[in-house]
C-alpha cells in the first residue's frame, strides 16, 4: 500500500476497504485535536483519551458499515456526543455517590454488607481474569501497581498509546463485567 494518501476521500476509501495504513493516518491525523476537544469537554484527561480511543475504536470497527461524507464533522461529533454522554454518566455517579454516603454514614457494618464486599472484590479479580493477557497485565500494572501509561510503555518497551488502548479495553470490558452485578446490588439497595 501507499505511505500517504492524496485526499481524505481517498483515505475513507481504502478505510472502508479495511487498510490499516489509511486507518493508521487518519489516526495520527486526528487524535491530538479530537483529544484536545474532549479534554475541553470532559475536563478530565483520562476520560478524554478513553473517549477518543472509544470514537477510533467505532471507526475502525464500524468501518465497512457506515459512509462517511465529510470525515472532519463525523469525527468531532462523535467526540461531542460521546462527552455529552460521558457527562451525563458522571452527573449520575455522583448522585449516586452523594446518595450512597448519606445512607452509608447511617449504616453500620454488618455481615450483610462485608459479604457484598466479598462478592464485589470477587467478581472484580473473576473480570480481571477474564481480560485477554496483555490488557489483563496492562491493566494490573496501572489499576493495581499504580504504574502511568508511560512507566508501562517503558517497562513492557511499547507505545504509550499502545498502553493507553489495552487500558481504555480492559476498562470497557470491565464495565461489562460488572454491569450485571452492580445493576443487581443497585436494585438490591435501594429496596
Amino acid at each position: 500500500m501507499q505511505d500517504t494518501f492524496i485526499s481524505k476521500a481517498d483515505l475513507l476509501y481504502h478505510l472502508e476497504k479495511g487498510d490499516e495504513d489509511a486507518f493508521q493516518e487518519i489516526y495520527e491525523h486526528y487524535w491530538l485535536k479530537l483529544y484536545r476537544m474532549a479534554v475541553s469537554k470532559v475536563k478530565c484527561q483520562e476520560n478524554a483519551k478513553e473517549l477518543v480511543q472509544d470514537v477510533f475504536m467505532d471507526l475502525w470497527n464500524r468501518r465497512g458499515e457506515v459512509h462517511i461524507d465529510d470525515l472532519d464533522r463525523y469525527l468531532f461529533r462523535a467526540v461531542k456526543y460521546g462527552a455529552l454522554k460521558l457527562i451525563r454518566k458522571e452527573i449520575v455517579r455522583r448522585q449516586y455517590q452523594e446518595s450512597y454516603i448519606e445512607t452509608a454514614s447511617e449504616l453500620s457494618h454488618t455481615t450483610e454488607n462485608i459479604l457484598a464486599f466479598d462478592e464485589l472484590s470477587n467478581a472484580i479479580n473473576n473480570g480481571i481474569e477474564r481480560l485477554p493477557e496483555k490488557v489483563r497485565e496492562i491493566f494490573r500494572l496501572n489499576r493495581i501497581q499504580h504504574l502511568s501509561a508511560r512507566e508501562i510503555s517503558e517497562l513492557l518497551k511499547i507505545p504509550e498509546r499502545t498502553v493507553e488502548y489495552h487500558l481504555a479495553l480492559a476498562l470497557r470490558l470491565m464495565r461489562g463485567y460488572l454491569k450485571d452485578f452492580l445493576i443487581f446490588y443497585l436494585v438490591l439497595y435501594s429496596l
